[in-house]
């Protein structure tokens, strides 16, 4: 039967016993199964993630004339979506026809989640 630190400190003082008083919760011991069951669970291993399919399609949604010279990288805060291009001159032109890509990826499945772009020339 499992009690309470604070029980836990009164049975060892009265057995002469030091008193623990680490900040540490007390948690539950996983095993292995689980604790990779709840990881896969938590970080989403194993399942295609967005930016993977943003990519594998990168072609169709920003166009053959910017897609060569740019590539999204990865989600932020899950909604943004930062995008690496080549020059200055091509982030502009990506930045006026945003609104067209957003629509783009919008319609791939699981798209829906990114509200934002964000460009960055180097």
């Amino acid at each position: 039967m499992e009690y309470s630190r604070r029980t836990n400190n009164i049975i060892a003082s009265l057995r002469g016993l030091p008193q623990d008083h680490s900040i540490a919760k007390l948690r539950p011991a996983y095993t292995l199964g689980n604790l990779i069951e709840v990881l896969e669970e938590r970080y989403k291993l194993g399942q295609s993630k967005v930016e993977d399919l943003i990519a594998q399609h990168w072609n169709e949604i920003a166009g053959q004339h910017a897609a060569h010279r740019s590539s999204p990288q990865r989600v932020v805060g899950n909604s943004i979506l930062l995008i690496q291009v080549s020059s200055p001159v091509l982030r502009q032109e990506m930045q006026f026809n945003q609104r067209q890509i957003l629509d783009r990826i919008h319609k791939l499945p699981g798209g829906g989640v990114i509200k934002a772009l964000n460009f960055r020339a180097g």
